[in-house]
């Protein structure tokens, strides 16, 4: 109904019937259902989230929850929830949150216990001051481009194709493949058995590769702009790397369109497979 905001107890009802059995209880990326899905629901307790539009690892913005939840994860298990009301998908991103602090406090009070051999009422509230300061952080962290995108033009999308495979800076190549299929040199190792595996794990100990940038690349927003903060911030929780200090935001931006290409290739290449049949 009108003016309707659900309290964090009835949030709490709704992320069990809808969350719970990918996230679990606590938010753990551990629900019943986890250990069958790639890759893995989130933990929310360690503060790390892959698909923001903020700098330097920061904690995501609201707006940021928000998104993920109307829109979902493309290429994961991870839904739409459009079909529930825009109160309901806030008081979701409200509770995402709670657990979220709640485990990164938890996690403060447990290494001060370490340290200090006992935990006191400070103890939790100078944890959550740390905690909820970096929440509070996350809008002054937003990545922005001042003015107009920079078009595609045939230049631009050339001179990203050359920083994609340029060693001294994108080395994109080198996790994702000269044709941007995700079997780069780096990306892999192999085992005392010689099997090939993958090089990286992410944050929360499993192992992750690079995007295939042909089949599945857009899971964190396929707006230009997504991949520009993805390209010039890195992923949290992944190997990824942040390319801004080592690219001006043009070529940053060259990058996004010849990725883009790729993508749009691999769409042409199977359009016309399938109209051969």
């Amino acid at each position: 109904c009108e003016g309707f905001y659900p309290s964090l107890a009835e949030s709490a009802e709704l992320y069990r019937i809808e969350c719970l059995h990918c996230h679990g209880v606590s938010g753990g990326g551990d629900g019943p259902t986890a250990n069958f899905l790639e890759p893995r629901p989130r933990d929310f307790r360690r503060g790390i989230f892959k698909w923001t539009s903020v700098k330097d690892g920061g904690r995501p913005t609201r707006a940021d929850l928000l998104r993920v939840l109307e829109l979902g994860v493309y290429g994961t298990s991870m839904p739409s929830l459009a079909r529930l009301s825009e109160a309901e998908r806030q008081g979701l991103a409200d509770y995402a949150r709670f657990l979220a602090v709640r485990g990164e406090v938890e996690t403060q009070v447990a290494l001060a216990y370490e340290d200090e051999g006992e935990v006191t009422d400070a103890t939790f509230d100078d944890a959550l001051d740390l905690v909820w300061g970096k929440w509070e952080k996350a809008p002054t962290q937003v990545v922005t481009w001042p003015g107009a995108i920079p078009e595609p033009t045939a230049d631009a999308i050339a001179l990203g194709d050359e920083l994609f495979h340029d060693a001294t800076k994108g080395n994109c190549s080198a996790c994702h493949g000269n044709e941007g299929r995700g079997d780069g040199p780096v990306a892999f190792k192999f085992d005392d058995r010689g099997r090939k595996t993958a090089a990286y794990q992410d944050a929360w100990g499993f192992d992750i590769y690079p995007r295939n940038l042909r089949r599945d690349p857009f899971r964190g927003g396929r707006r230009p702009i997504d991949l520009y903060r993805r390209i010039s911030s890195g992923i949290a929780g992944g190997p990824m790397p942040a390319m801004s200090g080592n690219l001006k935001g043009e070529e940053i931006w060259a990058l996004v369109h010849y990725t883009r290409t790729l993508a749009e290739k691999a769409l042409e290449d199977e359009l016309s497979v399938r109209a051969d049949r």
